[in-house]
């Protein structure tokens, strides 16, 4: 949920701050960070930004040490545009470190640190040390992403060289760089690798080169005994088989029409899996008629867009952990995605379920060649994108909920089961308010009679038969029988 005004106006003014920030390089692009220091009654203490004092200087370096190093700041809060940092060459100290030293009490963080070796290492390390860490709203975290996009694109374009096992934190995920022994090189896909390479607009280096961008990027390891594998992530997203190597791999997909049930299990790397989905969901979801104005449209129960991104995410951020696997589930009214895992902390459900939950991944590794891949558009904003994908489709937003170990997202259906017909909801916009509530009778029972139109509107027959008449003039109903047995529906049903 949004952040209360008091918080509220202390990350507006580290953002303020950001942009006074100086950087100290040429060769590369330095982030643009700014720092607000709160005390415990909520008097505020301190504010800076990079380079503040000096050229070089951490934000946080400078409000904790330069201007606030003769306070006592335990139960405070910091208010930080950038995710502390957790190494610096010696005798500095990390920022991360320098937070937990000054025993500060809660840190609210604008977006974490672009380099997938990096990312959620200074969050994990404040909750490791009690410390409690919340993010900025996610408009806000927009404006600093966009801000600092020449510093991001600077990272996510780099091949860099994964952590060793001496760095002192875990981040978020260990799991997606674990060498798996068992797997070789030659079990990754030809196929799979030129999609990814073509995609991100590189020339085909040679296998040796190959190899050596896998390794940079954390896709391949070596083992104990010194031999070159891939790792959990290059496993998940370029290995022939996945599954065969790693169960877990398999991803669970079922359509149940009318008591029977579909499945389409997907078994191959993560590069091939959109195409896979997209055909499984087209052929497998319940396609409608909809009436928009003049024109008859066929359109898929669900935008693909949203059940694109919902089932994105549930790949991309799951735990990779033996015996547990994403399920996806087509129902009669509903579409299901479970994924392995819940939140990863400090992320709540009550933000993710008011939409404001800023880009924060368990596999940095993973989501970084998704996006890679163009699957997704603009980091952070995928919730509100699928809200409002499903809301311009007609539908109601998605629910989030976790149960049993599952991270689960509800993408709800069309509510009249029994029609092949609807309405757009720009076409509905377009009546009067009793032609509006005719539609919406025939939307809910699937037909309506002209008395029957007349007492829910409180007018005579007459005028009642006069709003079906234009409603049908219009193409939104079609009359069905004589008599007494004539009644309206939608137009184009059975």
């Amino acid at each position: 949920m949004p952040a209360n005004k008091t918080d509220r106006a202390f990350m507006e003014m580290a953002v303020q701050e950001m942009r006074k920030s100086r950087s100290e390089h040429t060769s590369k692009h330095d982030p643009l960070v700014g720092a607000v220091l709160v005390g415990k009654g909520g008097k505020l203490l301190g504010a800076t930004h990079r380079g503040d004092l000096r050229v070089g200087d951490h934000a946080e370096y400078t409000l904790i040490e330069r201007y606030l190093g003769d306070k006592n700041l335990e139960g405070s809060t910091l208010y930080v545009t950038l995710e502390p940092c957790t190494r610096r060459n010696p005798p500095k100290k990390a920022c991360a470190e320098r937070v937990v030293n000054a025993r500060v009490g809660r840190a609210f963080i604008g977006m974490t640190d672009p380099n997938p070796d990096i990312c959620g290492r200074g969050v994990q390390h404040l909750l490791n040390h009690g410390v409690e860490v919340d993010f900025f709203d996610l408009d806000l975290v927009r404006q600093i992403r966009q801000e600092n996009q020449e510093f991001i694109e600077y990272y996510e374009t780099q091949e860099k060289k994964p952590l060793t096992d001496t760095e002192p934190f875990e981040g978020p995920s260990p799991k997606e760089l674990e060498v798996v022994a068992r797997a070789s090189f030659d079990d990754l896909s030809n196929e799979a690798l030129s999609r990814y390479m073509a995609q991100r607009g590189l020339e085909a280096p040679g296998k040796a080169g190959v190899r050596k961008m896998l390794a940079g990027a954390g896709y391949l390891g070596r083992t104990p005994d010194g031999k070159l594998a891939p790792t959990v992530a290059g496993i998940v997203l370029f290995a022939t088989a996945p599954a065969e190597i790693l169960p877990q791999c398999r991803v669970s997909i079922e359509a149940r029409k009318a008591g029977a049930s579909i499945t389409g299990d997907f078994e191959g790397p993560l590069t091939a899996f959109r195409d896979h989905l997209d055909k499984f969901l087209k052929e497998n979801m319940r396609h409608f008629t909809e009436i928009r104005e003049l024109d008859r449209v066929t359109v898929g129960e669900y935008p693909l867009e949203a059940l694109r991104e919902a089932c994105f995410n549930a790949v991309v951020h799951r735990q990779y952990l033996a015996g547990a696997r994403v399920h996806i589930t087509l129902k009669e009214t509903e579409v299901e995605i479970r994924s392995p895992g819940g939140l990863l902390k400090p992320l709540s459900l009550s933000r993710v379920r008011a939409f404001n939950a800023p880009p924060y991944s368990r596999n940095p590794h993973i989501a970084l060649a998704v996006q890679r891949l163009g699957w997704i558009e603009e980091k952070g904003s995928g919730l509100a994108r699928m809200r409002d994908a499903m809301v311009a489709h007609g539908l109601r937003p998605p629910s989030f909920d976790f149960k049993d170990g599952y991270f689960i997202v509800t993408l709800p259906g069309q509510d009249q089961a029994w029609s092949s017909v609807r309405l757009s909801p720009g076409a509905f916009a377009a009546l009067d308010e009793p032609q509006r509530k005719i539609v919406e009778i025939v939307l809910a029972k699937g037909r309506i009679a002209t008395k029957d139109s007349a007492k829910s509107l409180n007018v005579s027959v007459a005028t009642a038969r006069r709003y079906l008449g234009n409603l049908v003039k219009k193409g939104i109903l079609e009359s069905r029988g004589r008599g007494s047995r004539l009644t309206y529906q939608l137009g184009g049903g059975e």
